[in-house]
């Protein structure tokens, strides 16, 4: 995943205008799915349109405790930066 590829993500499939760090947010997709070693596209789909793109993040439309760990991690990385 490149900073390109998120960036096409926001504003083709979100269709929203690109108000984040891209470099910040890769680095935070790649630290975060190393650490929960899940899928990076999956993971991106995940924290920025809460779509049940990986297993066990979601149970009857909420969000799981394993869920709630990857969003956390997730804007650790990303708050820090």
């Amino acid at each position: 995943m490149t900073s390109k590829d998120i960036q096409e993500y926001i504003e083709n499939d979100l269709g929203s205008d690109v108000r984040h760090d891209l470099d910040t947010l890769l680095e935070a997709v790649e630290e975060t799915s190393d650490a929960f070693d899940v899928d990076q596209e999956g993971l991106l789909r995940f924290m920025l349109a809460n779509e049940r793109a990986l297993p066990g993040t979601h149970s009857y439309g909420f969000q799981t405790a394993y869920g709630r760990a990857i969003r956390e991690h997730f804007s650790f990385i990303y708050g820090t930066q």
